[in-house]
């Protein structure tokens, strides 16, 4: 008689337990993985002047609700302390200013310092690095003249220094005089030549035709290359 009342019982809590263990595996669900925002900076800082201004934004990937977002260069590339990329007030886009003296030259790395948060100090992102190469300008000035069948061609080649924050005349650079046929979309290598002590390098050569001219001085490990302006002679 007695196993006839406890059967019933028995079956009253294997239900119970039954309908309890949905809503507890309910309770243990992983909450949704924060966003991530990506940093998109110019891939090639080029150092020309005093102050060298560059523009930053956020990328498709942030979310609408980012309040604040930073990141610090490594080295230390921007005018504020400890080189730190600031998005603040919900600015998608920042201008961030690089110093011409004593700018880092070579791989900045973009680092997140901290996720992105909302108005309320809520996080809402986590941030992504990102990187770019600097390096110190360089100028190539191409100036000519004709007299009879000689063409004359006068280059200046000059590039930034950051040692001292200014611009000097590139000396002993060999550079590469190109011409292009009027009606042609083709650069021909015309010559090589090296500047003298004050940068400047005057060749010249008899065409039989007007052309265009242009000169391409190649970089270096911590100098942009650069082509000159193209002139008609």
């Amino acid at each position: 008689m007695k196993l006839r009342t406890i059967a019933p019982a028995a079956t009253l809590v294997a239900a119970a337990l039954l309908t309890t263990q949905p809503a507890q595996a309910a309770q243990a669900a992983p909450q949704q993985a924060a966003a991530t925002c990506s940093l998109v900076v110019p891939s090639r800082l080029s150092i020309g002047a005093a102050n060298n201004n560059f523009v930053a934004k956020l990328g498709s990937n942030c979310p609408a609700t980012i309040n604040t977002a930073v990141w610090k260069s490594t080295p230390a590339a921007t005018m504020y302390p400890e080189g730190r990329l600031q998005f603040l007030y919900h600015a998608r886009e920042v201008v961030f200013t690089v110093s011409g003296a004593g700018a880092p030259i070579g791989t900045i790395t973009w680092k997140p310092a901290g996720g992105a948060t909302d108005f309320n100090g809520v996080k809402v992102a986590d941030l992504s690095g990102a990187t770019s190469v600097s390096k110190s300008a360089s100028a190539a000035a191409l100036t000519g003249g004709r007299k009879g069948s000689r063409t004359a061609l006068l280059t200046t080649v000059s590039y930034w220094r950051t040692n001292d924050g200014r611009s000097v005349r590139w000396a002993n650079k060999q550079v590469l005089i190109q011409y292009q046929d009027i009606g042609t979309t083709t650069w021909k290598g015309l010559a090589y030549v090296t500047t003298n002590s004050v940068g400047q390098v005057t060749y010249n050569y008899y065409p039989n035709r007007t052309r265009r001219y242009r000169v391409y001085v190649p970089g270096t490990s911590s100098i942009w290359n650069i082509f000159s302006p193209v002139i008609s002679r």
